[in-house]
């Protein structure tokens, strides 16, 4: 029906205050991350109810450290299967000691404490996950884009069209108006900090960024290499090894911009039917799959229809919170969906949200007594990351600012592009994550550190998993990413590439190589051969989950979702989120969310502007 005007009568324009008078709506988005924010604000803003759930609650971050309790789930996942010994290799494990707090390292814990794995914060307050990533924006390659394409055949994945939805959601602060590829009166703030310290002068870098240059054979100035544009649109940006300036998802003033923006923007205006629920946790998608549907006919005939989604109100009742009382339960809900079901949780999350719900591998599900809706056997596998480690050394870098760089090594995985990013300087050590609120001590860094970190892109292993411990949905899922299970000879490849090359770096102006550790002797090349990869297996670490529900073709048993983001097998529930990549998008997944957002939700409102839905309920 064309021109919908929202039924709700009263909106919610404070977060939070979902006592609704109604509890039916047109649309109910879970998840108010990069994926079901923009999604859930653009639905709104064509004129149809939304109810958008979020389980955190509207908190910024507070007190010390990145992953304040305030705003961050605290999952611990495993890098490979049970009983395999390279769990208890990582340097950074978290243990919780009998007194209830956090302990990190890999051996030396208090006696009695339990080993909860490797930690893996997420985003737990409005806005999700965009609240505290890096804010990194980097677009993937055309090639990630035009992958869908080849194995769907929807046309709508081509990269230019990515490029124009780009285009279309970014707000650039700092390219000059009108350059190519980029969009200047959009929501999604864009800024390079080395740009903005341009201003005031040409720029140098350090003897790492100048050893760079010369083996990368790079011809523009230092200051122009500092300032390149990492998103620009040239037919050899994804095969072109250089130094950039990083982009990051922030306003013109160098603060944090994320779709808690976007959403608190469009409560603030009356007119839009918005209605944010937060302390919701969603905890089943509510399915009729009765002959005698109040939601009529379907597009597919007698498969299960979503009609709405249950949940529990309450602060902190997730088992990842680590505010959470013991025995918190929160108050059970329901609300109806006129059209359709979104699930944004996230590449743990919404995985974990379809299988309490009865979609998922069957034999899984009645392990835990859930009744199977859709037998899909791809929900919660397929789990890709970016394979990140540092390669320190010891020495003084000099003076000048330590840029980025994205290098094409010797095994990259797609054709002849580019597969690594680095960034580092002196000082840089970025060995992974642990809870801000740990009592170990930990171990004293070399002298004079130089960091270079590196993180793989164009990952190929996609061996991981995300499955239920229980039907209970306030516990954690497990999450193991099976590290370098398939493709390894790409990630790995790459990944001692990338360590030689730099310890070639090093050693050509005065740094001494200290990690990865060689007690070999390090070759011609900087190789120290399978100490490297051994290295490589225990250290490893990463922080973007993707393809957990992946887009897939007809025929493939494994696919999720088709190209529109709909459940296979099912009517009125789609995902949009990290969840639904076909493979993982580059280096940043976070700027291609913010894009399949944009995507879906366009796409959504054109069929209901044309009553090509499914019929409403």
């Amino acid at each position: 029906m064309k021109g919908v005007i929202s039924r709700v009568a009263a909106l919610s324009l404070l977060a939070g205050a979902a006592t609704a008078q109604t509890t039916e709506y047109d649309y109910i988005v879970v998840g108010s991350g990069p994926g079901g924010g923009p999604l859930a604000v653009n639905l709104a803003k064509a004129g149809y109810s939304v109810f958008l759930i979020e389980a955190g609650d509207a908190s910024v971050p507070t007190g010390f450290g990145q992953y304040p309790p305030s705003v961050t789930w605290d999952f611990f996942v495993n890098h490979y299967p049970e009983d395999d010994p390279r769990n208890n290799q990582y340097s950074h494990l978290t243990w919780k000691t009998p007194q209830g707090r956090y302990w990190v390292g890999k051996t030396g814990a208090p006696a009695g404490s339990e080993l909860l794995g490797v930690y893996y914060p997420r985003g737990a307050t409005l806005g999700g996950s965009s609240m505290i990533n890096a804010m990194c924006v980097w677009l993937p390659s055309d090639s990630d884009w035009n992958y869908v394409y080849d194995i769907t055949g929807d046309e709508t994945w081509k990269a230019e069209n990515m490029h124009n939805i780009f285009a279309k959601i970014e707000h650039n602060n700092y390219m000059p108006k009108g350059t190519a590829g980029h969009g200047f009166d959009g929501f999604f703030q864009t800024l390079m900090g080395t740009k903005v310290q341009g201003q005031w002068g040409t720029l140098t870098g350090n003897k790492v960024m100048a050893a760079y240059a010369k083996d990368l054979n790079l011809t523009m100035p230092m200051s122009d290499l500092l300032q390149r544009d990492s998103n620009e649109l040239t037919p050899t940006r994804d095969t072109t090894s250089s130094i950039y300036g990083l982009v990051q998802h922030q306003y013109t003033n160098g603060t944090r911009y994320s779709s808690r923006d976007y959403i608190q923007a469009a409560q603030r205006n009356t007119s839009i039917p918005l209605t944010v629920s937060v302390n919701s946790l969603a905890t089943r998608v509510l399915f009729d799959n009765t002959s005698a549907s109040k939601c009529g006919g379907s597009a597919k005939a007698g498969a299960p229809r979503a009609t709405g989604v249950e949940y529990l109100e309450g602060k902190s009742i997730y088992a990842a919170d680590s505010r959470r009382a013991t025995g918190a339960t929160g108050t059970k809900k329901t609300v109806t969906a006129r059209r359709e079901v979104i699930v944004s949780g996230g590449a743990f999350n919404s995985p974990q949200l379809l299988m309490l719900s009865g979609v998922g591998p069957a034999e899984h599900l009645q392990q835990f007594n859930i009744s199977v809706i859709k037998d899909l056997p791809g929900v919660g596998q397929n789990l890709m990351d970016n394979q990140e480690m540092p390669i320190v050394g010891s020495g003084n870098a000099g003076s000048g600012i330590a840029g980025v760089a994205m290098i094409r090594t010797a095994h990259p995985a797609h054709g002849n592009e580019r597969d690594m990013f680095l960034m580092g300087g002196q000082g840089f050590l970025f060995r992974g994550f642990w809870p801000d609120n740990q009592t170990a001590t930990l171990p004293a860094e070399p002298p004079q550190p130089y960091g270079v970190s590196m993180v793989k892109g164009s990952s190929v292993n996609n061996k991981g998993w995300v499955r239920l411990r229980s039907a209970n949905p306030q516990d954690t899922p497990e999450v193991n990413f099976n590290h370098y299970a398939s493709g390894s000879e790409y990630d790995l490849g790459a990944m001692k590439d990338v360590i030689a090359w730099v310890r070639r770096i090093y050693q050509s102006i005065g740094i001494t190589p200290r990690e990865p550790p060689c007690t070999a002797g390090i070759d011609a090349n900087g190789s120290c051969g399978k100490e490297d990869e051994d290295w490589l297996h225990k250290q490893t670490f990463g922080h973007h989950p993707t393809s957990t529900n992946r887009i897939g073709a007809d025929n493939d048993t494994m696919a999720v979702l088709d190209s529109k983001f709909r459940v296979r097998g099912v009517t009125g529930l789609r995902v949009v989120d990290a969840s639904a990549f076909a493979r993982i998008p580059g280096v940043f997944p976070v700027v291609s969310t913010f894009l399949i957002s944009q995507k879906a939700s366009d796409e959504m409102i054109a069929e209901a502007q044309a009553g090509s839905t499914i019929e409403q309920c």
